[in-house]
């Protein structure tokens, strides 16, 4: 069997030696799965990606992607580490008044040396356009390889940042909140398009979403996040309203550094429950 994409051993994060955001989490996440990180804002989710790509290090535990163990990576080695995680952002990253097809090229901006990567923004090789506009097709708005990216709309936006990914080519693919930002009837598609790109080229997902009915729809995988720990990890079928009620209710004893420390969502806070999709 091949090695983990990642595994996890008692990894905690602590900010300012008070702020636990992630609290002893032990997790293994296989090669080609789809997984969806699912929890109240504030239970430290946005940490825990931030420690999956690599941005911030573990205050304690033990952290393995692909069965190096990271804490024994420095220097080149890191960025080669680095360079197999792509993440999509909630806000895109994007630069306004760049073209899209310059946007896109930020894919290849670990691989290219600073000459490289000013020659592209000046004047593109035709097989990097060529690339750009292969993973615009990929996610469906090809015909925007010439525009502003300040043109777009959000929905377009985010898909320009998933093309950016693809071009990276990693083995993984972290999306943090990818939906949050573009209006609810688009959200689905986003995500239906991320799975199933990843499924196509055989790469890892892990998904942080705020909308629990998106995740029990399109994941195999569903993990519950409170307090910087793992409340469950089961499939849609196994996680019953009872248990999304205790995972949104239950009282946060700490959050992340990033997060909204408002940890129950309206459905709870009114009595509603939440419904799973039909």
């Amino acid at each position: 069997m091949s090695e983990p994409v990642y595994r996890l051993e008692v990894l905690t994060k602590i900010f300012d030696g008070t702020l636990t955001a992630v609290n002893g989490v032990d997790l293994t996440v296989r090669p080609g799965e789809k997984v969806a990180v699912i929890g109240p804002s504030g239970a430290g989710k946005t940490t825990l990606f931030r420690l999956l790509n690599l941005t911030v290090r573990q205050t304690a535990g033990r952290l393995w992607i692909a069965g190096q163990e990271i804490g024994d990576l420095h220097g080149a080695r890191l960025r080669e580490m680095r360079r197999k995680i792509g993440t999509v952002y909630q806000q895109h990253n994007l630069v306004p008044r760049l073209r899209v097809t310059h946007n896109v090229l930020a894919g290849r901006l670990g691989t290219w040396s600073l000459p490289q990567a000013l020659r592209s923004l000046v004047r593109p090789r035709e097989e990097d356009l060529r690339a750009a506009h292969r993973a615009l097709s990929q996610v469906g708005i090809p015909e925007k390889l010439w525009a502003r990216t300040d043109e777009l709309s959000g929905g377009q936006q985010q898909r320009v940042a998933i093309a950016r990914v693809l071009l990276q080519n990693p083995e993984v693919i972290l999306a943090d909140e990818p939906v949050s930002s573009v209006d609810p009837t688009l959200a689905h598609g986003i995500v239906k398009l991320l799975v199933e790109l990843c499924s196509t080229f055989h790469k890892t997902l892990v998904m942080n979403l705020h909308s629990v009915d998106l995740a029990l729809a399109y994941f195999p995988r569903v993990i519950g996040f409170r307090d910087g720990q793992v409340a469950f990890d089961r499939s849609p079928d196994e996680i019953s309203d009872d248990l999304l009620t205790d995972l949104y209710a239950g009282r946060l004893t700490s959050v992340s550094a990033e997060d909204s420390p408002d940890a129950v969502p309206e459905t709870i806070r009114s009595g509603t429950p939440l419904l799973r999709p039909q």
